[in-house]
């Protein structure tokens, strides 16, 4: 009882952690402007590439493929009949192959978040989900193959016939019986992740030129941010005509820009103005950024764009 049910539930149990990294990457889409963002998307990649190399290298590797080989061949000798190997002849090309596809998918998808614009974001989404489909296929075939005992089967029939050849018995020779398991449970799991991961990736394919324009709108303070930056402290001029910039321009109906000094600092702050939810939390007005003199973007949820509520000089 406890064999044929443990194998679906822990099957089960790294599908959900397999959704649970999709939802993250859909969620980290629209906070790659933040830095803790673009950690996650960089660390998630990291992953994906870190799982296909060891993927590749050792779990099915043609080492352990030859291993098991090794085993087939020991009992056909041992044994004196044949153990059908033309599958597993099959599968010595065919695993290693698709998992060099996972490590050639996983590591452009690396590379790639290195240049961030919108065909970048896209071209991301789509490498995901070919990255979840063959981990999901790698995970439900283990836990299937486990199911099924097919080494430890053949392992304990060529131990049986050892023993009855030293013996130096004459009975016929035990031969490894396939065990019925059920495909269904790992069926379902596997159609469950499946439509997540396809459920998850339209969603984000859709939601790309949403969620990069808070990205494009980090490029367009960090310009802004230069300009005030070179006027103020080398020519002393804080009036910076922000609004006069054309990436601003085109977002004045969305976005209101405000530009404070605090403490020797500049700070440009972008904020939803009443009409505009541009950030896409569902509420209009109630969110925007804030971009410090170093470069930081961080979450701005008031209309001041300084840390604090203490005195701002808005003159030189």
């Amino acid at each position: 009882m406890g064999t044929p049910m443990r194998n679906p539930l822990i099957l089960a149990w790294w599908l959900f952690l397999l959704t649970a990294l999709e939802i993250a990457a859909m969620i980290l889409d629209r906070f790659h402007h933040l830095e803790w963002g673009r950690l996650g998307v960089h660390l998630i990649k990291s992953c994906y590439l870190g799982f296909a190399f060891v993927l590749f290298i050792r779990y099915l590797s043609f080492r352990s493929q030859k291993s098991f080989e090794n085993l087939v061949e020991s009992y056909n000798r041992v044994a004196k009949q044949a153990y059908e190997t033309e599958k597993v002849r099959r599968d010595s090309w065919v695993n290693p192959f698709w998992n060099l596809v996972l490590v050639v998918l996983t590591t452009i998808d690396f590379t790639m978040v290195f240049s961030w614009n919108i065909s970048v974001l896209r071209v991301s989404v789509v490498l995901d989900l070919l990255i979840w489909l063959l981990t999901l296929r790698w995970i439900t075939r283990t836990y299937w193959l486990k199911s099924q005992g097919t080494r430890e089967r053949l392992k304990e029939a060529l131990d049986d016939s050892r023993s009855r050849k030293q013996a130096e018995a004459e009975p016929a020779e035990p031969a490894p019986v396939k065990r019925k398991v059920s495909k269904f449970p790992f069926g379902l799991l596997a159609g469950m992740a499946l439509a997540a991961a396809l459920g998850m990736t339209i969603f984000r394919w859709t939601d790309a030129s949403e969620a990069f324009r808070i990205d494009d709108l980090k490029s367009c303070m960090d310009r802004c941010m230069r300009l005030a930056s070179i006027r103020f402290y080398q020519q002393g001029e804080l009036e910076v005509q922000v609004a006069g910039q054309p990436c601003v321009m085109q977002r004045k109906d969305r976005i209101d820009f405000t530009m404070d000094l605090h403490k020797g600092d500049l700070y440009l702050r972008a904020f939803e103005n009443d009409t505009a939810d541009y950030f896409g939390d569902g509420a209009v007005g109630n969110e925007g950024v804030v971009l410090d003199a170093n470069g930081h973007f961080r979450r701005a949820w008031t209309s001041s764009a300084v840390p604090d509520d203490r005195p701002v000089n808005d003159q030189e």
